[in-house]
Formats: structure tokens, C-alpha cells, sequence
């Protein structure tokens, strides 16, 4: 397609129904320079948490040493050690299988030098789009507006919830297409440019096992986060009863804001799994849920499933597909046959298709590392509390080990609209209003 369009401060430019959905940002001058001191943070960052984690281990096994410096090459970190173990090499390379363990798994050597012990590991291969040098280049964007990746012509691709036409998205592809990852890197990207009294997100993994848990649960950290991950079924029928009835809610109310944004990763397993209540709130949200606010971004492995064509209909206009296995999976995710997605190369290759029109696009990556820098932001940004004791209207879901250990817990931020999974609260309409007060001035 022809996208053409002229530049703006920051800000999404339109020529089409798809791009008032997805959207192409310009890159500003100046903002490259900005992106390199970005790259310097990104690798010190990396440097400071793997020096820790080393460290540890060798507390752990009481092992006298620590990182005194180092050098990093292209394909390796040199980790020098300050040691005075007497068993010397011997005993350092004992410790390699939980040194591994511990970085994560890359490779890892002991060696020594000149009388000198150093620590050599591995570095990951660059990704194509680091999504934390990609939020520089975009200082403005629009309110609840994802960050996707980088079209081929270089220009970054956003998705911008508050459109008119912007309802839910499908994101389709195989394993190994990159559907975690997208919905990872989405979550983060809204969250480093929102505030909490503006968005709210849920995560639902039904199941709790296979791939993919392991990139979504440190999501749990973050403070837009109603709730840890949902993966039990018990769970799942809970929170989305509680959706439902803050979409009523809302409705009844002419009320969309904060926004909420519900990932729910193997949506083909919530509905051939999930109880007939669980789907029917599932087809009210997908029907009703972007009028109050309330947006699905949903990823499937098996988008020919029967019981997902029957239920999505023509309320998705959205599709990201990644690789899929052949022509007809291709056909039937993007809704058109023009996508051809059995010829993309996965690991985040993805055609973004809207009203028949096909963007592709390699999709923004989040990696541990840059995930911890984020969460350090963003906790760092976030106000002190200015009151005696807690004193909180807001609501918050009441589950068995809500949050990860040593994790403080975030209660439900529904703009002061005390909710709960249970029923309303905040009847009374003054007590609603001391609410957002509340919030404006807290968060």
C-alpha cells in the first residue's frame, strides 16, 4: 500500500481507515542522538544486574570473590574477578552449571589469565527492534497508543486504542511466530507512556503452563496491573464477571476511562475449555466492551479453530499475523487472502491487516533486562504517598496470593469507581467524586 503522509511533532499522521489504526510515527532529528545514550543505558543496566547475579552465587556458596570490572566484546562479556580462593580455577568452575542458572542460561567460562580470574559470557544476539530504543523516537505519542515494531520502510508502527474504529485485536501466527513477545512488548509500551488513572491491564493465560508464562508473569510488576496473571479456570470465570459488570457499569454510566486492556494469550482454549458463563462474558465484551473502554488483544496458535470463527464474526477489525503453516490458516486469520503469512520468516515477522490493508512489520522486542530497567522507571516515577496512614476507596480483587513475594500490593485502580469482584461499591455519587479526587492526586 501507498503511505503517504507528512511529518508531525511526534504525533500519528492518517491516510487511510488502517492507519488511523495502526498509524506511522516519524522519527524527529535529533531523537537518534537520544537513542544512543539509550543503548549506553540499556547495556549498564545489563552489566550492574549480571554482576549481581554473579555475585550471588558466589555468596551463596561462600566463595570470597566478587566483580571487580570487565570488558565487553561483541559476542562476550568479560567479567574480571577480585578472588582470594585458595582452590583457585578448580573451585570457581564448580560453580558454572549455577552460574548459567543464573544469568539465564548463556554460556559461561572460567578462565584464567595472567594470574587473574575472569568470567566470560555469552551475549545474546541483537534483536532486530529493541522497543526501548524504539519509546525515544516517539517523545508524544497519543494517549493509549502500543508501540508495535518498525514497518519496512523504518517507520515505527503504533496502534492507537482510542480510534473510533479500534474495537479488539487478534494476533495469529504459530509457535515461535512472535505472539508472546507481541503482547509483552505491547503491555510494556502502553505502560511507560500512561499513567495508572489513565490505563489498567489484565493478562489472562489459561492453563499456567507451556511456553509463553514465563515472558507474561514478570508483567506482574508492572503498576498498571489489576491482578498477577490469571491462569486457573476458578480465575479466569472471576475476573471476567467482574469485566462484565464494570462494563454494564460504565455503559449505564456513559463512562470509558481509565481504559482497559485485557491480553488474553490462547484464546481458543478460553473458549472450548472455559464454562458456558465464561464465554458468554467473553461474547459481551467482544460485543460491547469498546464503547465503555474495555479492549481484547487476543493471541491464538489455532485461528482456523471453528469455535473462534463462529465467535469473533466482524467485531475484530484488527489482525497481527504472524508466520502461520500454510495458505488457508494465512486466509482465515488475516480475513483476506491477499496476506500470504505462510511465507513470513516468525520471531516477530507480522502483517498488520486492517479494512483489507496490509502493513508488515518486525515486531518491538522486550528483553529481561530492558523489563527490569522499565520497572525501575517506572516505580521510580511514581509519587510518594503524601498521607499519614493508607486511606484508599479504591477497590482491588480478593484472590489467595495475589502478587508475587516481596511485591507491594497494587489495588484495583478503577479512577476512584470502587469495584470489586464481588459487587459495586462507592454507591453514593460524592463518594465517587472524592475518589478521582483522590487519584489526580496520587498518581
Amino acid at each position: 500500500m501507498n503511505c503517504v503522509g507528512r511529518p508531525f511533532n511526534g504525533r500519528p499522521f492518517f491516510t487511510s481507515i488502517l492507519e488511523r489504526l495502526f498509524a506511522f510515527g516519524v522519527i524527529m532529528e535529533g531523537q537518534a542522538r537520544h537513542q544512543q545514550v539509550v543503548q549506553q543505558q540499556r547495556l549498564q543496566h545489563q552489566l550492574e544486574i549480571q554482576s549481581m547475579q554473579i555475585e550471588r552465587v558466589f555468596d551463596e556458596h561462600q566463595v570470597p570473590a566478587q566483580v571487580s570490572g570487565g570488558t565487553v566484546h561483541p559476542r562476550s562479556i568479560r567479567f574480571e574477578l577480585q578472588t582470594q580462593v585458595v582452590q583457585g580455577l578448580e573451585r570457581l568452575k564448580a560453580l558454572k552449571d549455577e552460574l548459567v542458572s543464573s544469568l539465564g542460561g548463556v554460556a559461561v567460562q572460567v578462565e584464567q589469565e595472567n594470574g587473574r580470574f575472569n568470567l566470560e559470557v555469552s551475549r545474546d544476539e541483537d534483536v532486530p527492534v529493541p522497543l526501548l530504543e524504539l519509546l525515544p523516537l516517539l517523545p508524544d505519542l497519543p494517549p493509549i497508543t502500543a508501540v508495535l515494531g518498525l514497518a519496512e520502510d523504518d517507520r515505527p508502527v503504533l496502534l492507537n486504542l482510542t480510534e473510533e474504529d479500534m474495537t479488539h485485536v487478534l494476533v495469529a501466527g504459530d509457535s515461535g511466530a512472535g505472539k508472546t513477545e507481541l503482547l509483552r512488548a505491547t503491555a510494556v509500551s502502553l505502560a511507560m507512556n500512561n499513567r495508572q488513572s489513565q490505563l489498567q491491564m489484565l493478562i489472562l493465560h489459561p492453563g499456567g503452563d507451556g511456553t509463553g508464562l514465563d515472558r507474561l508473569e514478570p508483567l506482574n510488576y508492572l503498576p498498571h496491573m489489576l491482578s498477577r496473571v490469571i491462569v486457573s479456570p476458578e480465575e479466569t470465570e472471576q475476573v471476567l464477571h467482574f469485566l462484565v459488570n464494570e462494563m454494564t457499569y460504565r455503559r449505564e454510566q456513559s463512562i470509558a476511562s481509565p481504559t482497559i486492556v485485557i491480553f488474553v494469550d490462547r484464546i481458543v482454549r478460553v473458549l472450548e475449555n472455559g464454562e458456558v458463563s465464561v464465554r458468554h462474558a467473553m461474547t459481551r465484551l467482544l460485543q460491547h466492551g469498546a464503547d465503555a473502554g474495555i479492549h481484547l488483544i487476543m493471541a491464538t496458535s489455532r485461528p482456523e479453530a471453528k469455535s473462534l470463527a463462529t465467535w469473533l464474526k466482524g467485531d475484530v477489525p484488527v489482525r497481527l499475523v504472524g508466520q502461520v503453516a500454510d495458505e488457508e490458516q494465512s486466509r482465515i486469520a488475516a480475513g483476506t487472502s491477499s496476506v500470504h503469512a505462510e511465507y513470513l520468516l516468525g520471531h516477530g515477522d507480522f502483517m498488520a491487516v486492517g479494512n483489507g490493508e496490509v502493513i508488515r512489520f518486525q515486531a518491538a522486542f522486550m528483553g529481561d533486562y530492558d523489563l527490569h530497567l522499565c520497572l525501575e522507571d517506572l516505580h521510580r516515577r511514581r509519587p510518594p504517598a503524601l498521607l499519614a496512614r493508607e486511606v484508599s476507596t479504591r477497590p482491588h480483587i480478593n484472590m489467595e496470593n495475589d502478587l508475587p513475594a516481596n511485591k507491594p500490593v497494587q489495588p484495583f485502580v478503577y479512577n476512584g469507581k470502587g469495584i470489586s469482584i464481588e459487587s459495586h461499591l462507592l454507591h453514593d455519587a460524592s463518594q465517587r467524586e472524592q475518589g478521582d479526587a483522590f487519584l489526580e492526586d496520587e498518581i
